[in-house]
C-alpha cells in the first residue's frame, strides 16, 4: 500500500484567507502521524512555510522542476512518482518542451517500475490538455488546482486513470490496482472493477477521530 498527499493541501491556490502558522505548524505535525510515503509539496506552499519558520520534513517533495521518484509498497514491486512542476502563473496551455519531458519521464520510469503515477498541480483544464496530448502516459493521474473533483475518469484511450481531489479536505480516494498494467501490450486499458477500482471516502461523522490526531490539536489549540 502506498499513502501519497497531493499538492494544495496545506495553502489552497489562490486561497483568500491564508492558513496561520499555528495550523500551519499543526498540519506539518498531523501529516507526519499519517506516515505519508510522499508528501507533494508545491513552491506556492512553501513559501508560505518558510515564512512561518516550518522546516521542510522528509516526506516532503516538489519544487519548480519535474520530479521522479521510485516508492516501495513492497519487497517485489517498484511504483514511479512523477511530480509535475507548477505553470507559470495565467498559463493557457502546457509548454510542448514540458509535455515533452513528461513524456520521457513516463517511459523512463516505465522502464523500472510496474506502475506509473504522475501528480499534477495544473488544474482540470490544463491536465486535460496533457491527457490529449499523445505519446506515453502515466497509468495514474492524480491532480488537483482549479477546476471539479474527479472521483476517476479513464481517459487516453483507456491507458490512464485521472483523479481529482475535491477542495476543503474532505475526502480520500482510494485506488485499488486488481491487476498490474500490461504496457507490452498495446491493448491494454484500464476497466473498472476488472483491472482497477476507484472509491471516494467523505469524512464525515461516521469516522471516528484518530486519537493522535485529536490529540494533537487538543494541545496545540487548534481548529
Amino acid at each position: 500500500m502506498l499513502i501519497l498527499t497531493g499538492a494544495y493541501d496545506f495553502v489552497q491556490y489562490q486561497a483568500h484567507k491564508p492558513p496561520t502558522r499555528k495550523r500551519l505548524e499543526f498540519m506539518a505535525k498531523a501529516y507526519d502521524l499519517l506516515h505519508n510515503d510522499l508528501v507533494f509539496v508545491t513552491p506556492y506552499e512553501r513559501a508560505f512555510m518558510v515564512k512561518a519558520g516550518l522546516p521542510p520534513h522528509k516526506s516532503w517533495h516538489g519544487s519548480d522542476r519535474l520530479e521522479q521518484h521510485v516508492l516501495k509498497p513492497d519487497a517485489a514491486h517498484q511504483v514511479g512518482v512523477l511530480l509535475l512542476p507548477p505553470l507559470p502563473e495565467g498559463a493557457t496551455s502546457p509548454p510542448a518542451a514540458l509535455l515533452r519531458q513528461v513524456q520521457e519521464a513516463v517511459q523512463a520510469l516505465r522502464a523500472r517500475t510496474r506502475l506509473v503515477v504522475a501528480m499534477s498541480p495544473w488544474g482540470y483544464s490544463l491536465e486535460k490538455e496533457l491527457l490529449n496530448s499523445g505519446g506515453a502516459m502515466p497509468d495514474l493521474l492524480l491532480g488537483t488546482g482549479i477546476g471539479i473533483g474527479l472521483v476517476g475518469n479513464i481517459e487516453a484511450k483507456g491507458k490512464t486513470l485521472w483523479i481529482r481531489a475535491f477542495t476543503q479536505g474532505k475526502s480520500i480516494s482510494r485506488i485499488d490496482i486488481l491487476a498490474w498494467p500490461d504496457h507490452a501490450n498495446d491493448n491494454f486499458k484500464w476497466t473498472e472493477a476488472q483491472n482497477i477500482r476507484m472509491t471516494l471516502f467523505g469524512l464525515t461523522d461516521q469516522y471516528q477521530e484518530d486519537r493522535q490526531i485529536l490529540s494533537l490539536m487538543q494541545a496545540m489549540g487548534t481548529d
